[in-house]
């Protein structure tokens, strides 16, 4: 059925180019994709490069149909500059999000704006079944949207550069899986295989409110409790690639004691303790203690109190090391730390109780708690890809 979706739809369609060829076509190509559009004698400046060599690469680019030429925009002195931009619908992406539970995707622009969400459930969570459900939700979005020049899958689990899947806790899987090579045989689409984390970063740090710091610090609650480290623009994966993807972080409660963050901010730990003091019926879950916490319930708040606390403690003694421009927050239970009519006020008392003078001026932003910006992030390591003609 798959090959008969492909066949009938994405194979004769026109795809786009592989993105830009050289070192210099592809520094230009990056330069306007991610900060917007730029005239040729800027673009000169910031990339160091002749204006013989400029006017080469821009040709080609413009030739290919990554780049578009603007109006012309007037100066009060000197020539009118004519900027250059991305076709932001020259190639469209497929983000993916994988859980042991469904296949969140999006289709996006060449700058990561959404065209389309979609979401299927898998049958379990083992390796055959979530190629099958990623495969089912993908080919039919391929015939739909034929500019697809990428696709990026993220999931929870250790993987490697080649898109192998070593192992996922997240998932249950204890044995290499060849993910990406699967994906791109079965979809006749490059295909991207990334940590679900190490993909949130990257797509915050090309298109999202990261854009704008050459340094911060993300924390997730919830599912999974991790860190992520973005230091002088990069993204740190760290020599095994685990950097900041930890249960193991530490924190300290408001009575004092010592414990690990997952404890007391982890999904299962909170759902735990919700059940046993009431903040929710014995059968509710991390959405049901969410919405107790917002309606102002009292166990719920007092839960609430608990998980600000421990993440002030665990942040502050990243802040303190890293020494970051901006806290970055998210995961499913994030909505845990604010009440009802707080706009971050407490949250961002209780850190600054745990940081020197100094750096309490850090910005610190929430994510979303739903799953855009993780689908996003999939696209991103697509376009990522795309952009470094691989």
């Amino acid at each position: 059925m798959v090959e008969q979706v492909i066949d009938a739809g994405v194979l004769r369609a026109p795809l786009p180019s592989r993105g830009p060829s050289g070192d210099s076509a592809r520094a230009v190509f990056e330069q306007i994709l991610r900060h917007g559009p730029r005239p040729r004698s800027e673009l000169a400046t910031l990339l160091q490069l002749s204006g013989a060599t400029l006017t080469r690469v821009t040709r080609d680019l413009l030739d290919a149909g990554l780049l578009r030429e603007m109006p012309p925009v007037t100066r009060e002195r000197g020539r009118p500059q004519e900027p250059l931009d991305v076709d932001e619908d020259h190639a469209h992406f497929l983000g993916v999000k994988v859980t042991a539970q469904e296949v969140f995707a999006v289709v996006t622009t060449m700058r990561g704006n959404p065209h389309e969400e979609i979401a299927v459930p898998v049958r379990s969570a083992a390796p055959e079944d979530v190629i099958e459900a990623v495969i089912a939700l993908a080919a039919p979005v391929l015939a739909a949207h034929p500019r697809i020049a990428g696709i990026g899958v993220s999931l929870g689990g250790r993987v490697t550069g080649d898109g192998v899947v070593l192992s996922s806790s997240m998932l249950g899987w204890d044995t290499p899986v060849p993910l990406a090579e699967r994906l791109t045989a079965a979809l006749d689409r490059p295909v991207t295989v990334e940590n679900d984390l190490i993909a949130l970063l990257q797509g915050v740090l090309w298109f999202g409110i990261g854009r704008r710091y050459d340094s911060f610090v993300l924390l997730t609650i919830g599912a999974g409790i991790a860190t992520g480290i973005v230091h002088d623009g990069r993204v740190m994966k760290g020599r095994t690639h685990l950097a900041g993807l930890t249960q193991t972080l530490p924190t300290a409660t408001r009575d004092g004691r010592h414990v690990r963050l997952a404890e007391v901010a982890g999904g299962p730990a909170l759902v735990e303790r919700a059940r046993a003091t009431g903040a929710i019926g014995p059968e509710g879950d991390l959405a049901a203690l969410l919405a107790a916490h917002a309606a102002g319930v009292p166990a719920a708040l007092e839960l609430g109190e608990e998980v600000a606390h421990a993440l002030a403690v665990s942040a502050g003694a990243l802040v303190g090391t890293l020494d970051p421009q901006a806290l970055l927050l998210g995961g499913e239970a994030i909505g845990m730390i604010s009440a009802p009519g707080d706009r971050g006020e407490r949250f961002r008392a209780l850190l600054e109780g745990q940081i020197a003078p100094v750096q309490r001026d850090i910005d610190v932003r929430l994510l979303s708690e739903d799953f855009d910006e993780w689908t996003r992030g999939a696209a991103v390591t697509a376009i990522q890809r795309f952009a470094a003609g691989v």
